[in-house]
């Protein structure tokens, strides 16, 4: 199983330099006609989004009891309609949403959100093979997490915070009574759009460390030698 590490990232527009002494009338002309051309570039590309992404926050390993399940399928997290955009949501009140004027997403938060939950979980239970619903490396699950997200930004007090509910369940038709948590993290305060982002990364760590314990704490396979 290939394991996905994402990074920041972040676009930087071109800046013009100065023209340099020594050059002929011709090539002022010239050069001054491309430093336009250069400087409208810079321009439209300095009015563009700038891309954020979530990134995968180690954490400590959990070692797996006997019977726990070794593969884990992550179901494509749902995600509120009003964080269920391109631009990100940067606060949330409980009656209003702020969004970012220049800051996006680089991809659906909800792809994102199932890529880096699995990556996280994947590195605190080394011993499980964990991956995301419609991968195209998968197998037969042994137990399925499912997650909704009803806020991912700051909270009206000013702090990042994701919310949610996330269900932990063993696989298959007779499985037993799932495990439904409701979650509510808080993190620190953001001064711009890449520090929520890195607060809200380390919020999806810490929801898969409460992940492993559920899975750890759900009841073991049978044995097939007793069946």
């Amino acid at each position: 199983m290939t394991r996905r590490t994402t990074v920041f990232s972040a676009h930087q527009p071109a800046v013009a330099g100065p023209a340099q002494g020594g050059l002929t009338r011709r090539t002022l002309l010239a050069g001054g006609s491309l430093g336009l051309m250069a400087l409208g570039l810079a321009g439209c590309a300095g009015g563009g989004p700038v891309y954020y992404t979530l990134a995968v926050v180690p954490g400590a390993v959990v070692p797996l009891p006997p019977g726990a399940p070794t593969v884990v399928e992550i179901r494509q997290p749902g995600i509120a309609g009003g964080l269920n955009r391109d631009r990100i949501v940067t606060a949330d009140d409980g009656y209003r949403l702020s969004i970012s004027s220049t800051g996006a997403w680089s991809d659906s938060l909800a792809e994102q959100l199932g890529r880096v939950l699995a990556g996280d979980l994947a590195q605190r239970l080394p011993n499980a093979g964990v991956f995301v619903e419609n991968d195209a490396v998968s197998t037969t699950p042994q137990a399925i997490v499912e997650l909704s997200v009803t806020r991912f930004s700051t909270n009206p007090q000013g702090f990042v915070a994701l919310d949610g509910t996330v269900l932990v369940r063993r696989a298959g038709p007779a499985a037993a009574t799932p495990v439904i948590q409701r979650v509510t993290l808080q993190g620190a305060r953001a001064g711009n759009t890449l520090d929520m982002v890195r607060e809200l990364s380390t919020l999806v760590g810490r929801l898969a460390d409460l992940v492993a314990r559920s899975l750890c704490a759900l009841p073991p396979l049978p044995d097939p030698a007793q069946g």
